[in-house]
């Protein structure tokens, strides 16, 4: 009999590998998981998705049926915490050892070949793919660090079957798979070919277990989900051994007077608690938010956890950390939070105004955790869509039922921009207040003539062994385009001294899909770790992809949506390519692209060299840099 998902735990179908063997034969079964996946709250499932169903499910429970597993449970589409993460299935068996959870990746491909980075290109399909045994890697780690229960041990194997693949096919992917990874790829010969129920059973990991109970079933249900200690340690002491998290100055100060809110609240009758703190460009606030992180993520009165909008700024602190099974730990605000004591909420700019917004986030989603740290700059807000503002953080502490107390601390030190406050200060009265000459001498500016000297300088720097970027104001394109195509990109024409055209292109905000080219060669990161990772200075970022980042050098292109006419700026929405943007008046846009630039101006912790592709604000620029350097 199929159960119904109830939470913690979020599925398409649970039952019976018989019962599903069966629901498989029936009209609408597959009609009746598209109503469960959209009530579960996973969205509308795409045709595609809804296509690999049909097309793998009953090959798979086929097979289980063949090897005589009918009495094991099967979860398909199992969604871990981070509900954009699912497993294809998930099987329940009891063993000699206990209850062992199988994890299978289904694959429908019937040749894939490895390009780059444990990618795979599949015929038919233009985005590379990450290899299913380092994708089922990944869904084990979870359950191991995740599950928890005082009355069961869930003893965790997992397992890729290609149902398409033939014999030499499926070989290919063994070989290809990363060697420190516990998961055997089968595919649909080794099926076909099998002695019997016995071998078939051992194909799928399953040789050892037989059917699950009705208490293994609630135990499995009732099972708690939350990081396990050894997970734990190993981020804490990732976390901590980051040279780039020390504090220091107001850092410090706020990081003391946080820990004793946090154990003051925990202590008393359970008010709550929103501390406030702002910062500007380089000023801590992601450093300070991965301290408590660090220092209050095993506590098991505190069990902190971490939230940012920013995707860029989520996928590369996973990477900084490097912890299989720790990426729930890293997330995008959204989902209910529970058994936690401190929620840091990084960028909290960033955090988008829809479904009633952070209000109803702080209120429902983090209504039994009392203590909620949020890091501010109202200036870094650059979507009519995204946005927090102090006053409105206040307004909901003081609506909501049982009334919240509001702290705040800032942060004034800075930390990017070779420490330079003069630098941030002239880049406030640049884009803000009345414009100044720069000349100061802790911080290396400049403005370059063309694109193509910038890109000069930024190769200097990377033969330096050093860090360094460029990103635009969003007025190119960024289409999708076919493999093999020209990568869309920031293409600027100029003048030379003789009156000769030049062009500089360069591809901007890679998808996953055009980091490999044809022949498997690494094009550049994809653009969400365009900003840390080697080789993102052969592409050009955006906004979206630096925001919260930082790297060695920076330099800007300001595009026609910003130039300088007489004593102000101007703002031209017209010439923006970002759909965020559209129906934006004019003075809305000045606002988000004098944001905009400001964040892209303050991302280099060395030096900066701004270009404008408009004349008169090149020009300007110029008039503000030292006779000397021109």
């Amino acid at each position: 009999m199929s159960q119904t998902p109830s939470t913690p735990l979020r599925f398409v179908h649970a039952a019976s590998v018989g019962d599903t063997a069966r629901a498989l034969q029936q009209p609408g079964f597959i009609e009746r998981c598209v109503d469960a996946y959209e009530a579960i709250g996973f969205g509308t499932p795409s045709e595609s998705e809804v296509r690999s169903w049909r097309n793998s499910w009953p090959p798979l429970v086929d097979a289980l049926v063949r090897a005589g597993l009918e009495d094991l449970w099967i979860h398909l589409e199992f969604a871990t915490l981070d509900t954009n993460s699912r497993m294809d299935a998930l099987l329940l068996g009891r063993g000699e050892n206990g209850l062992a959870g199988v994890v299978v990746e289904l694959k429908q491909w019937s040749r894939a070949a490895p390009v780059a980075n444990n990618l795979l290109r599949v015929p038919g399909d233009e985005k590379p793919a990450t290899h299913p045994v380092a994708q089922t890697a990944g869904y084990m780690a979870f359950l191991e660090n995740w599950f928890e229960s005082d009355t069961v041990e869930l003893n965790v194997r997992g397992v890729a079957y290609l149902h398409n693949a033939d014999r030499e096919q499926t070989a290919e992917m063994r070989n290809a798979a990363p060697p420190a990874l516990r998961v055997p790829v089968i595919g649909r010969d080794d099926v076909r070919t099998a002695s019997g129920s016995a071998e078939l059973r051992d194909h799928f990991l399953c040789g050892d277990l037989r059917g699950v109970g009705e208490q293994d079933l609630k135990q499995f249900a009732e099972a708690r989900w939350r990081a396990g200690a050894r997970l734990l340690d190993g981020v804490v002491a990732a976390l901590r051994k980051e040279p780039s998290f020390t504090l220091v100055g107001d850092q410090q100060t706020a990081f003391l007077d946080i820990r004793a809110t946090v154990d003051q609240r925990l202590r008393n009758d359970g008010r709550r608690t929103f501390v406030i703190v702002r910062g500007g460009p380089g000023s801590g606030k992601t450093v300070l938010a991965m301290r408590l992180l660090g220092d209050f993520l095993n506590e098991p009165a505190v069990l902190a956890r971490y939230g940012t909008p920013s995707g860029a700024l989520t996928r590369t602190l996973r990477e900084t950390v490097g912890v299989p099974g720790s990426a729930p730990l890293f997330q995008m605000p959204r989902n209910r939070v529970k058994d936690c004591g401190l929620m840091i909420i990084d960028e909290v700019h960033r955090y988008r105004r829809f479904s009633g917004g952070f209000g109803s986030y702080v209120l429902n989603n983090l209504a039994d955790v009392p203590v909620v740290v949020v890091f501010l700059d109202e200036r870094q807000r650059v979507r009519p869509s995204e946005g927090v503002t102090e006053k409105e953080i206040r307004d909901i502490a003081a609506g909501a039922d049982s009334e919240i107390d509001v702290v705040v601390h800032d942060l004034n030190g800075n930390f990017r921009c070779n420490g330079s406050r003069e630098f941030v200060a002239w880049i406030d009265d640049l884009l803000y207040g009345t414009p100044r000459a720069w000349d100061a001498h802790d911080y290396d500016l400049d403005v370059t003539e063309n694109p193509s000297s910038m890109e000069r300088w930024l190769a200097e720097r990377v033969e330096e062994h050093r860090a360094a970027r460029i990103s635009a104001g969003f007025c190119w394109g960024w289409e999708e385009v076919r493999l093999g195509e020209e990568l869309p990109g920031v293409v600027i024409e100029w003048e030379n001294a003789h009156g000769d055209t030049q062009q500089w292109h360069r591809p901007w905000n890679l998808h996953k899909q055009h980091t490999v080219d044809l022949a498997g060669g690494s094009v550049g990161p994809e653009s969400w770790l365009w900003a840390t990772q080697e080789g993102g200075e052969r592409q050009v970022g955006c906004i979206y992809t630096a925001q919260g980042l930082e790297y060695d050098d920076a330099g800007v292109i300001i595009g026609p949506d910003l130039v300088r006419r007489g004593d102000r700026w101007e703002a031209h929405p017209e010439t923006s390519h970002d759909k965020a943007m559209r129906g934006v008046d004019t003075d809305q846009y000045l606002d988000f692209a004098l944001n905009t630039y400001r964040v892209l101006m303050t991302r280099g912790m060395k030096s900066c060299r701004l270009y404008s592709t408009d004349e008169e604000t090149r020009e300007f620029l110029r008039s503000l840099m030292p006779t000397g350097r021109r």
